[in-house]
Formats: structure tokens, sequence, C-alpha cells
């Protein structure tokens, strides 16, 4: 028996597809949520319980359900038990993944994935990929049926866009001077029927003909106008807009871009170029449109009330399928932007794994992989452009019988005598040609910006996301840094379903110091490395420099005076010099050769066609790795660093280099933390120390 709550459910699961690489388990408890009444979408349950990159396990869904109020129930059961389950609830599909199962019906079972779309499935299809263990969930007694949205609203996106209300004012008065001529032009066409032609009048005629083409002068004049400021106010709105999106893109934390592919990145930006055009031109069509239709609507009543009222019913019905068909419109949409940005993903990560693609003999297979991607993608455009078709099509039928009934009655009234002339049928057509256009842009325009939330829900995922740390106000202050680093009772997991990576970690590296990191793969160094650089946040303990809590010590401070050499670190498109500067404004040459020189690498650049002004190509393509992690190295010391933090920074090199490489640092006085596995560079350290499990020691001795 089902606790009634008097919660008000939704009638049918709404999919929600999830964004993140490994988050299908959170929106699985977001639809069963939204079912059950409480209203929050994916990117506020991200927020809320953040979930891990590796994936959650049943566990962790179970634990995140109860925190949301819907008590869980894991049960194992065969295929053929399908049905008894309390629906919707969560499968555990593929090994790997979860989707929502809502029904079971006639040897089918509707399924919702969220890293696809909602289908019925044949049973036997379902056994494919349907582990045996699924999670019951229901309201529990203190489940709060309420709004948790965190939505991104359109007033916040051209809050800070200066000109777009004048632009917007000089747009609309144009267009009511262009539609003040479309509003005149049928009463020409009725003058020149109803009184010049009977009257055989030229002169009429001829003055008509003059005063409209004055009027067309100036209509064209008109759009010739809106359209440079349609350009003008477009092009600027789209900078400012874009330009306000990417700089809160890039101050994003790290953790943010490690969860997401990079064509769903690229997918939720050019959200911005539908928001543009509603803003510039959409705003002020839906205006006009919906002025001229009101104009229009009473000519028509003054022409006949009867053939109006048939235009209404007409427009009635249009605005009624668009309504129905709105749900399946968007559902597709989304589809089609979700899909397009996995294939971009899968196209991206090709393009740059084509060596390895090569080497393991692969192009095949994952040709394969980016031809069912794009086959995704396809289908959902296709089934976007079905949508279109059979609202086209209901638009055609629907106005084409308003017509003929139109021309039917409205001729009849003519040979009736009924106060129809010729002229007025002629310009009562025109006019009703005209209020169907307008009110059928409106409805247009109207599901355009309904549609927009589609796009502002996409766009959220990076405006409401919280900034990385060191932009939080007051921290731009610079305390000067001496080198002292002490970390005290570190503990650190990815997520809360996670293990710990981090455990009780303590340690001081005293200024100057050379400290080498060594252990096992997996034990947490790169982790530890991390959270001293303040790129990550522990979730215990605290991280001192020079005896200052880092964020007192301010995160910018901090990294404006060190300098890191990591193992995922790239180079950009450009020259050496200016990669080795990182694109400073003025590239002190001087210090570049000084850096490349104690990073072993000038030798190379000079030998180089074109020196330091010689470009490598995308990451650093034309270079070989040991030349790659040393112009990295340069770039590092070009900043002149306090503290010099290396994760595996010389795995590359020769032993000849990384001597050169060590005695040039070492001569510098710095602090030095790195991250190694070869006994030449474990040596070179003044201390030792071994991560293993996530904890630390001290290494006494050699085989760590």
């Amino acid at each position: 028996m089902e606790l009634d709550l008097g919660l008000t459910t939704r009638s049918r699961v709404r999919l929600v597809r999830q964004t993140e690489v490994a988050e299908c388990g959170l929106a699985s408890l977001t639809m069963i949520a939204n079912y059950h009444g409480l209203d929050i979408d994916l990117g506020t349950m991200r927020r809320r319980y953040s979930p891990s990159l590796r994936g959650a396990p049943l566990r962790a869904l179970i634990n995140l359900a109860d925190q949301i109020g819907l008590t869980p129930r894991a049960v194992k059961l065969p295929l053929e038990e399908l049905g008894n389950l309390h629906m919707p609830a969560v499968l555990h599909w593929d090994m790997n993944h979860y989707v929502v199962l809502e029904a079971v019906k006639g040897g089918k079972a509707l399924i919702h994935n969220p890293d696809g779309r909602s289908r019925w499935m044949p049973l036997p299809e379902v056994s494919e990929h349907f582990t045996g263990v699924a999670l019951e969930l229901r309201p529990s007694s203190d489940f709060d049926r309420k709004s948790l949205r965190e939505r991104l609203n359109l007033s916040q996106l051209w809050q800070s866009m200066t000109g777009l209300k004048r632009s917007l004012a000089q747009i609309l008065l144009l267009s009511l001077v262009l539609q003040a001529f479309v509003l005149a032009s049928p009463y020409y066409m009725q003058v020149a029927i109803d009184s010049a032609l009977p009257a055989l009048d030229n002169d009429l005629l001829t003055v008509l003909a003059l005063g409209f083409g004055l009027f067309t002068v100036i209509n064209v004049m008109a759009s010739l106008l809106r359209s440079f400021v349609l350009l003008n106010a477009g092009t600027s709105i789209g900078f400012s807009l874009a330009s306000n999106i990417a700089r809160r893109l890039f101050r994003l934390p790290v953790e943010w871009f490690e969860k997401r592919h990079t064509g769903d990145v690229l997918s939720r930006f050019q959200s911005i170029t539908p928001i543009q055009s509603l803003l510039t031109q959409g705003a002020v069509a839906a205006l006009v449109d919906g002025v001229m239709a009101l104009l229009t609507l009473a000519v028509m009543f003054y022409y006949s009330p009867m053939l109006a009222f048939i235009a209404i019913v007409a427009f009635g019905l249009y605005a009624l399928v668009r309504a129905i068909s709105f749900s399946f419109q968007r559902e597709a949409q989304e589809a089609s932007i979700i899909t397009k940005g996995k294939e971009q993903s899968t196209l991206i990560e090709t393009v740059r794994g084509m060596v390895t693609l090569r080497l393991f003999g692969r192009e095949a297979l994952r040709h394969a992989l980016w031809q069912t991607r794009l086959t995704d993608a396809v289908n959902s455009n296709v089934r976007l452009a079905r949508i279109g078709i059979w609202q086209s099509t209901a638009n055609m039928l629907i106005f084409g019988i308003e017509n003929i009934i139109t021309i039917w009655l409205a001729v009849g009234f003519v040979i009736d005598g009924a106060g129809f002339s010729v002229g007025m049928v002629f310009a009562y057509i025109a006019y009703k040609g005209q209020f169907i256009s307008k009110s059928a842009a409106l409805i247009d325009q109207a599901i355009a910006f309904k549609m927009l939330g589609l796009h502002l829900e996409r766009l959220s995922d990076i405006a409401l996301s919280p900034e990385d740390r060191s932009f939080q106000p007051g921290t731009d202050a610079v305390t000067e840094l001496k080198g002292k680093i002490e970390m005290r009772n570190i503990f650190y997991r990815y997520s809360s379903s996670d293990p710990m990576v981090l455990q009780g970690v303590s340690l001081t590296i005293e200024q100057g110091e050379h400290v080498a990191i060594t252990g096992p793969s997996g034990g947490g160094k790169s982790t530890l490395l991390k959270v001293m650089l303040g790129l990550v946040e522990p979730e215990s303990g605290e991280v001192l420099i020079d005896g200052i809590p880092l964020h007192r010590f301010g995160y910018k401070s901090f990294h404006s005076q060190t300098a890191a050499v990591l193992q995922e670190d790239s180079l950009f498109a450009g020259s050496l010099a200016d990669n080795i500067a990182l694109f400073d404004d003025e590239i002190d040459m001087e210090r570049v050769i000084s850096a490349a020189t104690a990073a072993s690498i000038h030798d190379d650049i000079i030998q180089m066609p074109m020196q330091y002004e010689t470009l490598i190509g995308d990451m650093g393509s034309t270079l070989s790795g040991g030349q790659k992690q040393r112009v990295i190295l340069a770039r590092a010391l070009y900043r002149q660093p306090k503290i010099l933090f290396m994760d595996e920074g010389t795995a590359h090199l020769d032993a000849r280099h990384e001597r050169k490489v060590n005695e040039a640092i070492s001569a510098m006085g710095i602090t030095r933390v790195i991250i190694a596995h070869r006994k030449e560079t474990i040596e070179a350290a003044d201390r030792t120390l071994v991560m293993m499990g996530g904890a630390m020691a001290e290494w006494h001795g050699e085989g760590a």
C-alpha cells in the first residue's frame, strides 16, 4: 500500500539527461524526485550533492535519496518480476550505468536513459542491459514538495549590457514605420479598384501611385536603417554576452572541467546564439507582431465581424497545435543539442588521440563509435524536423480551410449586395493575410521565448556554478612569499561517496628545502600536490603558507609567486617565446633565454630555423616529449618562483639533461616539491617522503 502524503505528482516521468561524465545516478534520482513533486533540476542537484568523477555506487544513491526525502529499498530480482517493482524505480544498467523504469506493459518496458532518450524497450532487449539490481524509491513522511530550481533569468544576462535599451527602442521605432506601410498598402488597392477603376480616373490613380510610391521609398529607407541597427546591436550584444559567459567559464574550478566533455561545454556556450537573436530581434518582433495583429484584427472587424471571427478561430486552433506539440519539441531540441555535443566530443578526442589510434590500428573502431554518436545526433535532428513538419502541415491545413471559407463568404457578400465591394474583398484578404502572418509569428516568438528556458538552463551550468575560491572578494592582495609550506591533518576525497584519497596527511617543508614525494601510483601524490597548490579544497585540515592559512594568504598571491609543472600541462599554438612567457603582453626575452637555459632547452631552440620565434603545433605536437617537458619547465622558471612544484616534471628527460636542470634550479635556492619515481631524481632531494594508501611517511631506504 502506498503512503498518501497529499503530494501532487506528475502523470509521467520527464527525462533528465546527464551532463557530467558520471552523473547518471544523480539524473535518475532527479527524475524520480520530480515525479513525486520535488521540483528540482539536475544543476541544482549537482551543486547540492556533488557526484563522484568515478560514478556513484548503489550505496551512494541510497544516501542521496535519503537526503532528499525518498525512502530507498534496494532489491535483486529476475527480469520476469520487473513489473512488480514500485515504479518509477532505478535500474542498474550495463554494470556501470543507471536508468529509470517507469512502466512495464505488453512485454515492453518504458526506460528513461539519462545518457540517451526515453523509449519502450522489449523485455528481451532490457535483459541484455539489466543487471538484476533495482532501487525502489517512495516519498517519506518528511518529503517536502517544493521548488528548489536555481534558474538563470534573462534579466541577469542583460544587466551588464550597455546600450541595449537604446538599440531596442530604435529597432522598435523603425519596425513600426515598416508596419505602417504594410497596414496602409491594402487600402491603396481598395481605393484603386473601387474609386479609380469604375470612374476611369487616371489622375486619381496617378496621385495614389505617387503617394504610395513616396511611402515605399520611406519604407525602404526605414528597412535599411533597421537592418544596420540590428547588425550593430546584434554584434554588440552578442559580443558582450559571449564575453560575460566566457569570463565566468574561465573562472570556474578545475574540477568543473574535469567532469565534463569538451563538446558539451562548447554546445552550452553556443546557447548564447539563440539568446542573442531573441534579445535583438525576437523581443521587438514579438511586440510589433502583437501590435500589428491587434490593429489588423480591429480593421477586419470593421470590414466584417463574421469573417474576423473565422480568422480568430483558425488562429486559436494553430495556437492549440503549437501548445500541444511544445513539450515534444523541447525534448527533441534538448536531445539534438546534447547528442551533437557528444558527437563533437568524440570527434575532438579522436583527432587529439590520432597517434595512439594509428599505432594500435583502432581507426575503424573509433570511426564506428563516432558514427554511432553521429547517428544519434542525426536521429535527434530528424525527430525535431518531424515535429516541424507536422506543425507546418497543421498550419497549412487550418489556414488553407480558413482561406477557402473566407473567400466563399466574402464573395457571397458582394454577390448578395451586403455592403461589400470588390475592392473591400481584396483589401480584407490582404488585411487577413497580415493578421494570420503576424499572429502566427507571434505564436512562434512565444514558443521561441518559451524554448529560451532550455538554453538558459544549459547556460546556468556555467553562470550559476560557484567560481573558484581564488576569485573570491578580498583575495587580490599580494603577500610576500618566503617559501615554507605546512599541511595539518589533511583529509580529501572526490565526493562524499568515495573513499578518502588523503588520510590525515601532515607535513612541513621549510623554506629553500628540496623535498621529493614518491610511492606507488594511485597513492594520492598528485592529489596532494593539487591540495598544496590550492587547486582543490580538502574535506578537512589546513594548508599554511609561511605560517598563514592559504585562504588568508591569498590564492592569487600564492599562485603569482609559485610555479608548477603538472602531468596534464600543455602548450598552446604560438611561438616558443610566447609559450615560455605564457603570452605576456611585453615579453622579457632575457628572462625567456635565462629560463630556457636553466631548463636545458636553449641549445635545442637556437638550432631551430626561427629560434625562439619557431611556431609549435597544436599542444606542442612538433616537439619531442623531452623538448615539450623542458619548454613547460622553462615556462615555470620564467615566473622566477619562490616555490616550484613538479609532478614527474623531468620524467621524459635523459640523465644528462636532468642533471643540468637540477643543478640550475638548485642554484636558485628556492623551495622545491617534486613527485618522482626515478632513483636519480629522488636522490637529488634533501628529503624524501612516501605516499602510500593516502598516508604519508618518511623514506628510509631503497625500493619505495
